[in-house]
């Protein structure tokens, strides 16, 4: 049964995913609460007086659902093991030899920090900003780990995670890169994989 305007039910999304957004969870726990709901018999979404408040509480139970799970290792990824070295090395050829010509790099900082507040093109210039970005300092570890069901890099500062990178690859190799810096998002990734050290 439709029992709200569309820009309601849009508006109610873009609600959902901000709040899985604020607590670092993955894109789909907003299509896990969705699928939640309507596995509810039709008398059992009769009775809740808002679907929306419902809505946001599944969405938070996957959150911290999956937050409270420790990091899996990350699979074997030839581009995780070359990228962290080549960061560490700070050696542009390498880094440079694992990107397309066309690579697009995404930095998200959401203005909580001074970085690039729109997509960086070309192997060059994304080379330059992540090999700045990323390079050694003392603290600083970049580990492989599982990210949302594929292969990334997680970057902690002491016991900080402050950068999560993610690609997309194509004819091996990486045509478009996201690093997720904005702490808001990274605030779960640290209470969780610190949490994890202290009990491996």
């Amino acid at each position: 049964m439709v029992d709200a305007a569309l820009a309601e039910l849009l508006a109610e999304r873009r609600h959902l995913e901000e709040v899985a957004a604020w607590l670092a969870g993955p894109g789909d726990v907003v299509d896990e609460a969705y699928r939640a709901w309507y596995a509810l018999g039709a008398a059992e979404r009769a009775a809740v007086v808002s679907p929306t408040e419902w809505l946001t509480r599944a969405v938070g139970r996957c959150c911290l659902h999956r937050l409270a799970a420790p990091p899996r290792p990350a699979p074997a990824d030839d581009f995780a093991r070359r990228f962290r070295a080549a960061c560490a090395g700070q050696s542009t050829p390498a880094l440079g030899a694992l990107l397309a010509d066309d690579v697009t790099a995404w930095f998200d900082g959401g203005g909580k920090l001074r970085t690039a507040d729109r997509p960086v093109r070309g192997r060059a210039e994304v080379t330059r900003a992540v090999l700045a970005l990323l390079a050694p300092r003392p603290g600083t570890r970049v580990d492989e780990h599982s990210v949302n069901g594929g292969t990334g890099l997680v970057v902690r500062v002491d016991d900080l995670v402050a950068a999560i990178v993610v690609w997309q690859a194509r004819d091996r190799v990486l045509t478009d890169l996201w690093l997720v810096l904005n702490p808001a998002k990274l605030r779960g990734w640290t209470v969780v994989t610190n949490a994890h050290a202290v009990l491996s």
